[in-house]
């Protein structure tokens, strides 16, 4: 295979990427992350993860401080890679804000390298081609408006599962493809779920149609991918029934309300501007990489509507986030067959307008810095991590703060002494983990905040392993034994 039994690359190339992530960093270096769409949640998320390594838990789920005390199972959910990069950060000494900005660094660097590895396999301008990945306005969007910290984990992860499923069936494609597939499950389910349909499947299946040898080692590869992730997407998958998830599937969450046609101007501008822009340098390759940009960028705008109908792909919430296997293809596709004269000037001259729009709205969220004292002391959780069937009034898709204070006095500690016979209810939220005793007995309890019927006595608020933490550690194990295996065997030949 060319390119892939050279070294990486020259420690100038490896150099210059790495100086042009500092430089596409500089804003958020001077003047700190800002004020992003998600600002919130990287300050309070990644504080809590590094609570969770202070109290010596490996892989913190439930942050006992959120909702103002009642506590929230967030990262049973919530895809884990990036922010536990960023809870060690900051464990390792940084502020919140240092930590949550390094990592905005670290992901976009390993986006550029991971690039850069894929197209010089491919022996197509792999500096060039990587240093527009990293400055691509989307790639950027996810970093400086829209705050979408695991989405943007997303970008590091494309470029090794093509080049994994590229060295396929040798044992180095199955190793790769299976660690990069890993971690873009454990970066963001959804970005997962849109490349699979529209990325992943489609090359594999490309690939197979010339080389059936890759079929089965390639249904190796993706077992262990997600043997290797299952310790997240297992409780994920089986709990949610325990969340107000409900809140995710609103009207302002379904995947038709931000189709094209009803996107504002400056929605329309950024999203439709770049898969425009990259669709117009793409398509004249006429190369499976250019059917691919093209047909993820009808998608994401909703012209393809039908394809939103489907029971999996309307979870996704956003057609707009396809524009990360956009970006990826578009530059793929253009660093192999270079446009030129019309195509050329028009994917340029569309593509400023979502840069400048990107700048313009990076600009007005940098010159606002969070407040992170106030965030960490209120603690003002995503309200669908609310225990199930506690009331979410005035929850909205653009209102996101759920009013927990009418729980403010009720009992938080984990142990309680009962007067007097009676129902009792905690300050803390309901979850399977939790269970209620008394003299080392369990005790019924029931949600959305942990009830149960009281006589006089200590009670203990305990917590349990459930089997979906128990297998899913299992999975995750045994697939990163067999891993190693092959590294072994592979150094041994």
């Amino acid at each position: 295979m060319p390119g892939w039994t050279q070294p990486i690359g020259t420690r100038r190339e490896l150099g210059l990427l790495v100086l042009a992530a500092v430089i596409l960093c500089a804003p958020g270096f001077l003047w700190g992350p800002g004020e992003s769409h998600s600002w919130i949640y990287n300050i309070l998320w990644t504080h809590q993860v590094a609570e969770g390594f202070c109290r010596g838990e490996l892989y913190p789920r439930w942050f006992p401080e959120s909702f103002s005390g009642l506590g929230s199972p967030t990262f049973y959910f919530y895809a884990p890679f990036a922010h536990w990069i960023a809870g060690g950060l900051e464990f390792l000494g940084l502020s919140t804000q240092r930590a949550v900005q390094l990592l905005s660094f670290g992901l976009l660097l390993g986006s550029g390298l991971a690039m850069y590895a894929w197209l010089r396999f491919r022996r197509t301008l792999p500096l060039l081609g990587a240093i527009l990945y990293m400055a691509a306005p989307y790639h950027l969007a996810d970093l400086y408006v829209r705050g979408a910290l695991a989405e943007a984990a997303g970008f590091i992860w494309l470029p090794l599962i093509a080049l994994g499923i590229e060295l396929l069936p040798r044992r180095k494609g199955v190793v790769l493809l299976a660690m990069a597939f890993a971690g873009l499950i454990l970066s963001h389910l959804p970005t997962a779920l849109l490349a699979c349909v529209f990325l992943i499947l489609p090359l594999a299946i490309w690939r197979a149609a010339k080389a059936p040898a890759i079929v089965a080692p390639g249904i190796a590869a993706a077992a262990l991918g997600a043997g290797l992730s299952a310790i997240y997407w297992l409780p994920a998958m089986t709990l949610q029934g325990h969340i107000s998830t409900d809140l995710l599937w609103s009207p302002y969450y379904q995947p038709a309300s931000w189709f094209v046609w009803r996107l504002s101007l400056l929605n329309l501008a950024l999203f439709a501007g770049a898969a425009l822009g990259w669709t117009l340098l793409a398509v004249p390759s006429r190369s499976f990489w250019s059917w691919v940009t093209l047909v993820a960028a009808l998608a994401a705008l909703g012209l393809i509507p039908f394809l939103w109908d489907l029971p999996l792909l309307a979870k996704a919430q956003f057609p707009w986030r396809l524009l990360v296997v956009v970006e990826f293809a578009a530059i793929t596709a253009v660093m192999a067959h270079p446009p030129r004269g019309l195509a050329l000037s028009a994917g340029r001259i569309v593509l400023v307008v979502p840069v400048a729009m990107m700048i313009a709205q990076a600009a007005v969220a940098l010159r606002a810095q969070p407040d992170a004292v106030t965030v960490l002391a209120i603690r003002s959780e995503a309200p669908e991590y609310l225990p199930h069937g506690l009331p979410a009034a005035g929850v909205s898709g653009t209102q996101r703060t759920a009013d927990v204070s009418a729980y403010d006095r009720l009992p938080r500690s984990a142990r309680i002494e009962i007067h007097a016979a009676g129902p009792v209810t905690l300050g803390r939220a309901a979850f399977p983990i939790w269970r209620v005793t008394r003299d080392g007995q369990e005790i019924p309890s029931h949600g959305p905040l942990i009830t149960f019927e009281g006589r006089p006595g200590v009670y203990q608020v305990e917590r349990r392993v459930l089997w979906q933490e128990r297998w899913g550690g299992l999975a995750s194990g045994a697939a990163a034994l067999v891993l190693l295996v092959l590294l072994g065997l592979r150094r041994k030949r």
